[in-house]
């Protein structure tokens, strides 16, 4: 039951998802990304989930200290690398995997890997800025960079990495451009395995020859393409929503022709209504800019907002609805509302609208 507010997070649906992943992957192995603390999922549960992946891909070293300390024994990959000096010996200590996406890291790694003495050689994942513009080494310094890195005896392997900025773009020329510059500069190394495609990529079939994929919002249940186009739709890969993200009624508000609802009036009734008062609101990680007219359920009906979102509340018109009563569940997304038509309807990223729910709403873990 709900108390105020709940995410249940079905981990039978994101081990399928991983498995679509799997399906697109063609034999490459799989990076399981479950950085950010899983997308707001929850780092320790989702990671014991999707045991089938190869590898978990995590922000920094101390996600990989909380996936460590919960007795996970799966290869880590530190996604975003080195953030200062000290991270070196953690990471060597584990034997993490880690992404060098610039050149003074591997004068740090030299300068600091000469110094300890650990059981075997690191994997690395050198990163190429491709066309990106954001973490990367640029084309003309990579393969001397590879060079440098692979004759350290303290590395084990170097596999070569780039990110697409326009994946979810099918049709931009920047895809092409970011390919065909990672291809050049990698048929240079022709024995070293690759990684191109996350979620977008993947799906729109973007790098099939690389050894590697690192699907992410994907496994959530989440589509990374625009939601107007109903042909790439999670439903149309086959993906199961994840997180539903549920509160409770807690107020009726019987409203006449002209009543405001809510801080600066940003609604006012155009009819006689039944306003209900729902116990979520910004503070939990609901979209404070959530526009009137945002889809939510309850008792199976589909109805919409109303006024401006408060810190712990927010309302809705119960129209649709007339048998509902204080205490109803209401769904603000889920696998019968779309994370990502709400994504749509607020401008947020799906990633983000996950992310951002609050501790203090209770999370809930099905099998």
């Amino acid at each position: 039951m709900i108390h105020r507010a709940k995410s249940t997070i079905n981990l039978k649906a994101l081990r399928h998802n991983l498995e679509i992943a799997r399906s697109h992957a063609n034999k490459r192995k799989v990076v399981a990304v479950i950085k950010a603390n899983a997308y707001g999922h929850g780092l320790v549960p989702v990671a014991e989930a999707l045991q089938a992946a190869d590898i978990f891909g995590v922000t920094d070293i101390d996600e990989a200290d909380q996936l460590n300390a919960s007795g996970c024994d799966k290869a880590i990959l530190i996604l975003q690398g080195i953030i200062e000096r000290s991270d070196i010996a953690r990471i060597a200590r584990h034997g993490h995997q880690l992404v060098i996406h610039n050149l003074e890291h591997l004068s740090w790694l030299e300068e600091e890997l000469d110094k300890i003495n650990f059981a075997k050689p690191l994997s690395f994942w050198l990163k190429m800025n491709s066309g990106m513009g954001r973490l990367g080494i640029m084309p003309a310094d990579f393969v001397s960079a590879y060079r440098s890195l692979q004759s350290k005896p303290w590395c084990h392997e170097v596999i070569l990495m780039t990110h697409l900025a326009n994946a979810n773009l099918r049709d931009s020329a920047l895809n092409q451009q970011q390919l065909d510059t990672f291809d050049a500069i990698s048929a240079l190394i022709p024995d070293a395995a690759t990684s191109i495609p996350a979620s977008s990529a993947l799906l729109a079939g973007f790098g099939k020859r690389s050894t590697w994929i690192r699907p992410g919002i994907m496994l959530y249940g989440s589509s990374p393409f625009a939601f107007p186009n109903e042909q790439s739709r999670r439903e149309s890969f086959g993906l199961q929503a994840v997180m539903t993200l549920q509160a409770r009624l807690i107020s009726i508000q019987n409203c006449k022709a002209g009543d405001n609802v809510g801080y600066c009036s940003q609604f006012i009734c155009p009819r006689d209504m039944r306003i209900g008062i729902v116990s979520i609101g910004y503070a939990d990680g609901y979209p404070s800019n959530a526009p009137n007219g945002t889809p939510v359920i309850i008792n199976n009906k589909r109805t919409v907002t109303t006024g401006r979102v408060s810190m712990d509340m927010l309302a809705i018109d119960l129209s649709p609805a007339p048998d509902a009563r204080i205490g109803d569940s209401v769904t603000l997304w889920g696998e019968e509302l779309s994370l990502d038509e709400i994504a749509e309807h607020t401008g947020i990223l799906s990633y983000n609208l996950t992310c951002s729910i609050a501790s203090r709403v209770t999370r809930e873990y099905q099998n």
